[in-house]
Parts: C-alpha cells; structure tokens; sequence
C-alpha cells in the first residue's frame, strides 16, 4: 500500500479522502514517524486502539474494516485519544446484536468514559456493513438486501463526519475538509 500522504499544512490532517493502510503503516505513519519522535501518547493510544479492537473482535466474532480519525490522524504531537469505527460484516453483526450480553459489551466499548475507566482512550463507533454482495445489481429493484438502504445511510453518515473540519478550530476555515484513515484487516 502507499503511505498517508502528507499532512495538509491548514488542516494538520491527510488531505480529504480515505487512505487505506495495514495495522503496520498505520503505527509506522502515525505512531513511529521522525515527526511524532517527541509524542508521550501515541505509543500508549496505538496499545489501547489494540486492546480495544480485540475486545471487539471478540464481542462480534469479525471486524472487517476500522476507520481511524480525530487528532490521532492529525500532526498533532499528543493527541488524547483516538477516533475509531468498527465496520462488522453483516452477518457478524447480525449474531452479535442478537445476544443481549453482546449488545451491553458492544454499548460499554462505544462509551469514551467506560473505555478511559478501564484504560483505554478510545472514542469508538461500531457499524454493520452491507449484507450487499453483488454491487453492480444496486440499481436493480429489488437487488439490494434487505434493511442494507439504512447501512449505507449510516456509513455515508459516519464518512462525511470523519472528513469535516471542527468549525474554526486552530484557524482552519469553515467547511475545510480532512481526509482519515481506513484499516484493512
């Protein structure tokens, strides 16, 4: 894969978009980088996004895809914590929600103050992917599963969060957008 391209000097961020890197480019850019030499948090927030993504994997059985943003995909030397999204396959997801147990699990892992009292600074969304296999039938009445119109909703909702800019923050114009980073598994 390539790396993250270089930070936007107004944003801080990855230019807008979503960048695809392995679990290793992810601490090589992010966490290892000659740029984040002087960070006393990213070595300890790529230990906790670890942690947390193995509690989740337990918990649902798969993780297909992780979306990472926030400071954590930014230039800034000490973020406090890192934004995550879990993207569950569909039928993982459709297991896991039906365990009551599972659904609690899942709901403490998606609470930032739950994840900072048992060590983890982790701010965390966890999304089902489309059950849709056969995307070039997507036009086709008919052709797109059932309940999958309201996932891709909320996928496009989650991507169009992760590329927006905090109104003025740090002096980055309105409507300024950033790009974030998407884990392959």
């Amino acid at each position: 894969m390539t790396p993250l391209p270089a930070f936007d000097r107004v944003t801080k961020c990855p230019p807008p978009g979503r960048f695809p890197l392995a679990w290793e480019e992810v601490e090589s850019e992010l966490v290892k980088a000659e740029c984040f030499a002087d960070s006393s948090t990213r070595p300890d927030l790529m230990s906790e996004l670890r942690m947390h993504f193995a509690l989740v994997e337990i918990a649902t059985g798969a993780v297909g895809r992780i979306w990472l943003a926030g400071s954590f995909v930014s230039r800034k030397i000490n973020p406090e914590d890192v934004d995550v999204t879990y993207l569950i396959p569909s039928d993982a997801y459709g297991r896991a929600t039906e365990d009551p147990d599972t659904v609690d699990e899942l709901d403490n892992l998606g609470t930032k103050d739950w994840c900072v009292r048992h060590g983890m600074r982790v701010d965390a969304y966890v999304l089902r992917l489309p059950e849709t296999a056969d995307f070039q039938a997507l036009g086709v009445a008919g052709a797109m599963a059932a309940g999958d119109h309201k996932v891709f909703e909320e996928l496009g909702v989650h991507d169009e969060i992760w590329q927006r800019c905090r109104r003025g923050e740090n002096g980055v114009p309105d409507g300024t957008r950033r790009g974030y980073v998407e884990v392959l598994l």
